[in-house]
């Protein structure tokens, strides 16, 4: 009892994160690969979004627990009428019992947990409440949105990846100058105020760095290379793992230049569509390589993708716009 009090008075935030990094293990163990999670890189009310490889669909989710039941055995799950803002996010809600989540959990478009839910006015505020009981069965109205803790997954559509194939993709390293050029391009990206941005927990796939448009709701992932160079190394080629690369219209490879003699990125990047890549790029075993001139970043089949790197935000957001 003291621990349950402890948890509603003094950490009541962290709770909420315990429950959010349950549903996320849940769903990558579950899916066995099948599922990546991106979780913001800015609080903008979506606590995560959840990626399905085999059709590429991706799932924004709101998670909401509570660590005791009422005396009448239910969940209640309280929510400001403001903080859903997009119909066809997933309400996700559940109880955290102990170190696992309930035996069953409720996953709902907030469009219908709108229309479900309880409406209070307190002091001017609109509030809705969902209460339920951790079963399946019986003629509440939220029965038919409740699903086995164990079967999480199958309510997200997963199609696991196969054993060796997630393997494969568990070696994916990037090295340091492949995370410079990800955080630039993550600034770069920051600087337009209509995208919300995620990464991925673990990143094991295509999408590094995600961006939702706040108003349309629509997606853009992005994979980002970057290529180095100084006086003695001038090569320049970008590898892509073929095991676990995913082309997809929303998807779109981002090269960036890093010019280590002036530690300084080059003006413009390459802004390719993944469904183009295999135009550009050949196969080279496991690899898909583009080629570009030593020292430049350019290439006679890649002018047409260069894009300013200052503009990067912009040109993601009016693709999304």
């Amino acid at each position: 009892m003291e621990q349950d009090i402890r948890w509603h008075h003094g950490q009541t935030l962290a709770a909420g994160q315990v429950a959010e990094f349950k549903v996320w293990a849940e769903l990558v163990r579950q899916s066995m690969g099948g599922l990546h999670i991106f979780l913001p890189l800015r609080d903008m009310g979506i606590d995560g979004v959840v990626h399905r490889l085999s059709d590429g669909a991706y799932m924004p989710v709101q998670v909401k627990a509570r660590t005791s039941l009422t005396p009448a055995g239910q969940v209640h799950i309280t929510v400001t009428a403001s903080s859903l803002m997009d119909n066809e996010a997933l309400v996700v809600a559940t109880l955290v019992n102990g170190d696992e989540l309930g035996s069953f959990v409720l996953v709902i478009d907030e469009a219908r947990f709108r229309s479900l839910a309880v409406h209070d006015m307190v002091n001017g505020r609109e509030y809705l409440t969902a209460a339920f009981e951790l079963h399946s069965g019986g003629d509440s109205r939220w029965a038919s949105h409740l699903v086995a803790r164990e079967r999480l997954a199958e309510r997200f559509g997963s199609a696991a990846l196969g054993e060796s194939e997630a393997l494969e993709a568990r070696g994916v390293d990037r090295g340091h100058e492949g995370f410079l050029g990800e955080m630039e391009v993550v600034r770069r990206l920051a600087e337009a105020e209509a995208l919300n941005l995620f990464r991925p927990f673990p990143d094991l796939e295509t999408v590094e760095v995600l961006a939702r448009h706040i108003s349309t709701h629509r997606f853009l992932g992005l994979q980002v290379k970057a290529v180095g160079w100084d006086r003695e190394h001038l090569e320049n080629r970008v590898y892509v793992r073929r095991s676990s690369f995913r082309s997809s219209p929303s998807t779109y490879l981002c090269v960036v230049g890093w010019n280590r003699d002036a530690d300084l990125f080059e003006d413009d990047c390459l802004f390719i569509p993944s469904v183009e890549l295999m135009d550009i790029a050949r196969v080279e075993g496991e690899w898909i390589t583009l080629e570009l001139v030593p020292g430049a970043m350019r290439h006679r089949r890649t002018d047409r993708y260069r894009v300013s790197l200052r503009s990067l935000g912009k040109t993601v957001e009016s693709i999304l716009a």
